[in-house]
């Protein structure tokens, strides 16, 4: 803990312990808590419950959640509908964006484990590891429009459109099975590759001509070209690549995981090397990054702390408890706070990011709110008020 003494007697504190610790730190910072929220909610799934939990930004507090039939997994919102996904009963459920309830349901197969958008908001996009397939939904209709299937089971997928093609692209890591796969959207074709190893993420850039993928047992980031899914390069790290996370502009992307206290910094762009590795707290796990000033919040898997690192000068330059195993950062859309989703205490953490300042204690940060959400928080979307 770098030397600093813990507030708890216990080395895991009890959630009464937790609560009395956080009233008291804000307590002593209601001074400044002049500044108003962010004009909008924060649409909240909760792995342990059957239940989206809204967040009143504005007020930073619970006002209601939204009853599902399973527990949901993702949430992807936008400014007329929003989506969540219970993954068990491959359910996406479809959110109104204004009464913020429940207005559908469409059921998108057995089991579906990941979803998102594509660029242009008119497809949503599924892979199902359990039934080895993809499925494109069209959102007007709310209709898949087609499957496709995979011969082996997908981890993760991407979507960017191809600056010189203007195609859309999906980018699809087999996991275990070590097969990488592009698929243009429109046309279905796919080219393949088959690469050693057990696979991770992968993250298009942002131009979608070149896609990043992590390789677990290599402990490696992979450079693939989209149009020939050829592998460029690959790039040796110092940790198991678990969280990629890109910059605001995406010209450096951020990668963290087990074997390293540290954060390897790549240019997507250039050399495509890595260009530094640097120390940012203890087992550092998920990641997000604000524009303006140009932060990275890194969270320790294995404490409550959340580093904050000056991208610029690529130093740490505050550390804050922000809950028990924070597990997801999302930064609002007006650059103001940044939501910190706690999976073991069942709450969401606020940090005013306009208040952080740099300090040789590195104390320069502190919490503003704290907002009990719901059991096993893992995915946040944010959905802006509508005049």
């Amino acid at each position: 803990m770098s030397g600093r003494t813990s507030p708890f007697p216990n080395s895991t504190p009890t959630r009464r312990e937790w609560l009395a610790a956080s009233a008291a730190a804000l307590g002593s910072a209601c001074t400044h808590r002049k500044a108003s929220g962010y004009p909008g909610y924060a649409l909240v799934a909760t792995s342990a419950e059957n239940s989206v939990a809204v967040v009143d930004l504005n007020r930073f507090q619970l006002t209601k959640k939204i009853e599902l039939n399973a527990a949901p997994s993702a949430v992807i919102a936008t400014e007329r509908q929003s989506y969540a996904l219970t993954p068990a009963n491959g359910t996406v459920h479809l959110l109104d964006g204004e009464q913020l309830r429940k207005t559908g349901s469409i059921r998108l197969g057995d089991h579906i484990d990941r979803i998102r958008l594509t660029p242009d908001g008119l497809r949503l996009v599924g892979i199902s590891a359990h039934s080895r397939q993809m499925v494109v939904m069209d959102v007007e209709s709310g209709k898949p429009v087609y499957r496709l299937g995979l011969d082996y089971e997908p981890l993760d997928f991407d979507l960017q459109v191809h600056a010189e093609s203007n195609a859309v692209y999906a980018a699809v890591s087999g996991g275990a099975s070590g097969a990488v796969e592009f698929i243009d959207l429109a046309s279905k074709r796919r080219k393949r590759t088959q690469l050693a190893g057990r696979l991770g993420d992968i993250r298009f850039r942002l131009d979608g001509a070149l896609a990043l993928l992590a390789n677990f047992d290599q402990h490696s980031l992979v450079a693939m070209d989209t149009a020939s899914a050829g592998v460029i390069t690959e790039i040796a790290l110092a940790m198991r690549p678990e969280n990629l996370c890109f910059n605001f502009d995406q010209g450096q992307l951020f990668v963290s995981g087990s074997g390293m206290d540290g954060i390897a910094i790549v240019f997507p762009y250039r050399t495509l090397e890595v260009d530094q590795t640097l120390l940012a707290g203890h087992a550092p796990g998920a990641m997000a990054c604000s524009e303006t000033p140009s932060y990275l919040f890194v969270a320790s898997r294995a404490g409550s702390e959340i580093s904050i690192v000056d991208i610029d000068s690529r130093k740490v330059i505050a550390v804050v408890q922000a809950g028990q195993m924070p597990s997801h950062i999302t930064i609002t859309p007006d650059q103001q706070y940044a939501l910190v989703l706690n999976e073991a205490s069942g709450d969401m953490a606020v940090i005013r990011i306009t208040t952080i300042t740099a300090n040789r204690r590195k104390s320069g940060a502190s919490l503003f709110s704290m907002v009990p959400v719901g059991s096993k928080p893992i995915d946040t979307a944010i959905v802006s008020a509508l005049s």
